[in-house]
């Protein structure tokens, strides 16, 4: 082999393996690149969400991402997901080239009602990236929020005065201090000694729970009094306003308790009963008068009345006796009867009478009665107030003159029959052509036990389907038909 040959091998072998050296370094400088490591923009950060709906928690790449992948992250913290914010996602989808990668998180701000709320975003661990372990891979997010909630109260929060007598319904009206954006329920708390479905019920709360709807401010519901006619009845009945959810409403706390005092005051009726009845009577004398057309007062009639003692705001009634030893017999001592019902009959003829024991007008009784009138006193001043009366009949027997007052004294009808009955009428067997019925319908006036002269005034409306009630309507007396009945008013005050 010449030189020549040797010189060019040689050359051949040393390019060979220069190609053998550089194409191993070529192979070591393309490996595959490391993975981005993933840091968060900031660890910490603050939201108000009075001013934001939305917000994004942005993550660093150390290097640009060199190819597609997934970042996946857990969410945590008092904030709850779906109440409070929501995340499209939880996977963070990274294109070839990104540097930063975005979360974003929308708030749902008509469900925040706390001043402060946390929501931790923490990274996972993935294989295409790589974390920091000497940085955190959580980030804490305050949602703020200034806290000023909607106020309820009572529209009307001064005591509220009823008497259980009425029975009445009371409208109590619940107010916000602004429009609602959302429904506010509030639980009614009672503080009382009253006994609800005995003493009274609320209609318009079910399970004395109401609901002021969204977009309202105000919400009605009713106190039913339940009646009860028990003079004396004193007890006070509180509703106190409790929100069920206190992070939607609040309540004004210096109207958010109604006080409903419920009182029936015993009226004691001395003021009026002063003068003792006749002898062998009952009760107490008071005068009588019945209003005139020209507004004056007609009559001196004494009535013979009591307190009711067992319905202690009732006036009662008597129908009073006394013996005459002149005709060995009992008759009715002077006075009209309860209402003066006998003026109030005017007959044809002179032939047909009350039968009762007495010879005047005045001393005809019809049925007497223990409730005639009931006393309903105002609560702060029971000597005044107003009078009203049950729907109550009175009776009276009616019979012929010739037959009542036939014979002498003390042979007259009348007085045998009240002898042999004790001088009681409803014992009577004398007898009568026709039973009168009178109805008291309605009884309204008012009391004023203050006055130098006490009086009760009312007025009452009667009905009858007697043909001899108001067959000829009486002189002198201002009675009014009024539709199928007729009314009187009346004045009582004490002997």
């Amino acid at each position: 082999m010449n030189k020549t040959m040797k010189n060019f091998l040689l050359k051949a072998m040393l390019l060979m393996a220069v190609m053998v050296i550089a194409f191993a370094c070529k192979k070591d400088d393309q490996t595959e690149p490391q993975p981005p490591v993933l840091t968060f923009d900031r660890n910490t950060m603050a939201v108000n969400t009075d001013e934001n709906a939305s917000f994004e928690v942005k993550i660093l790449l150390s290097t640009a991402a060199f190819k597609d992948f997934d970042i996946n992250v857990n969410l945590g913290g008092t904030a709850v997901e779906d109440e409070h914010y929501t995340v499209d996602s939880k996977v963070i989808k990274v294109t070839k080239g990104q540097t930063e990668a975005l979360l974003p998180v929308s708030l749902l701000v008509d469900n925040i009602f706390d001043s402060e709320l946390t929501l931790e975003v923490i990274i996972a661990t993935g294989t295409d990236y790589l974390l920091d372990p000497a940085q955190p891979n959580k980030a804490v997010i305050t949602l703020t929020r200034e806290i000023v909630l909607p106020e309820l109260y009572f529209a009307t929060n001064t005591n509220i005065q009823t008497n259980p007598f009425w029975g009445e319904t009371i409208k109590l009206t619940v107010t916000a201090s602004e429009t609602l954006k959302y429904d506010g329920e509030l639980q009614l708390e009672f503080e009382t000694q009253m006994v609800a479905g005995t003493d009274y019920q609320i209609t318009g709360a079910d399970n004395n729970r109401i609901t002021i709807a969204a977009g309202e401010t105000t919400k009605d519901f009713e106190l039913v009094i339940l009646k009860k006619d028990d003079a004396g009845f004193d007890k006070e009945l509180k509703i106190s306003l409790k929100p069920v959810d206190p992070k939607r409403i609040a309540i004004y706390a210096e109207k958010g308790t109604q006080t409903i005092e419920v009182k029936d005051p015993l009226v004691d009726l001395t003021p009026m009963l002063k003068t003792p009845a006749l002898v062998s009577g009952e009760g107490y004398q008071i005068r009588q008068a019945i209003k005139a057309p020209d507004n004056t007062w007609l009559g001196n009639i004494v009535i013979n009345s009591s307190q009711n003692q067992v319905k202690k705001n009732y006036l009662k009634t008597h129908r009073n006796l006394t013996y005459v030893s002149t005709f060995d017999c009992l008759y009715n001592t002077s006075g009209g009867d309860v209402l003066r019902l006998a003026d109030m009959l005017k007959f044809e003829t002179t032939d047909t009478l009350i039968l009762d024991y007495g010879a005047n007008n005045s001393t005809r009784y019809f049925s007497t009665t223990d409730e005639l009138m009931r006393f309903v006193g105002d609560v702060n001043n029971p000597l005044k107030g107003v009078v009203i009366a049950p729907r109550q009949k009175f009776t009276a027997r009616l019979g012929l003159r010739s037959e009542w007052e036939e014979g002498v004294n003390p042979n007259k009808a009348w007085q045998i029959d009240s002898r042999a009955n004790n001088g009681d009428i409803t014992k009577s067997i004398f007898n009568s052509f026709h039973t009168m019925e009178v109805w008291l319908e309605k009884l309204e006036g008012t009391y004023d036990f203050t006055l130098t002269e006490p009086e009760v005034i009312f007025t009452a409306w009667y009905k009858s389907d007697s043909k001899y009630f108001m067959r000829i309507m009486p002189t002198g007396l201002d009675i009014v038909k009024d539709g199928g009945m007729y009314k009187v008013t009346y004045r009582y005050y004490p002997r």
